[in-house]
């Protein structure tokens, strides 16, 4: 079984392949009870509500996925902590918008059972 940090990487990883990557990395990854929180701006549980958060943020800004810099990642048994920078992008590439944030992920039985980013919204708000 891979480590809480290989999943991270291995679900990262997929988000970045398109609108397709990080819908397969949700339903690969995520379990009806994952709680997915974007502190500030939204959460969701499960996959469908995940989504359904993603379908909203292609029809109000174009963004079907993103690009991760990965900046420090390390894990403390299921915890794993990153620090990254995120390119919110279209589906052909282009940035929309690029945050800097902070992630936990809390990692069981190589499913994601939660996740969430620490960052400041307002690029996101407008």
């Amino acid at each position: 079984m891979p480590t809480s940090t290989e999943v991270v990487e291995n679900f990262l990883d997929l988000c970045t392949k398109g609108k397709a990557g990080i819908q397969q990395a949700l339903r690969e990854y995520f379990t009806p009870e994952t709680v997915w929180e974007n502190v500030g701006l939204a959460c969701t549980t499960g996959v469908d509500e995940a989504l359904a958060f993603l379908a909203e943020a292609e029809q109000s800004a174009g963004i079907t996925h993103f690009a991760v810099e990965m900046l420090s990642i390390v894990a403390g048994g299921d915890r794993v902590l990153t620090e990254r920078v995120d390119h919110l992008v279209t589906p052909d590439g282009t940035p929309v918008v690029t945050i800097r944030l902070m992630g936990i992920f809390e990692v069981a039985d190589g499913k994601i059972a939660a996740w969430r980013d620490y960052f400041d919204p307002a690029p996101l708000k407008g």
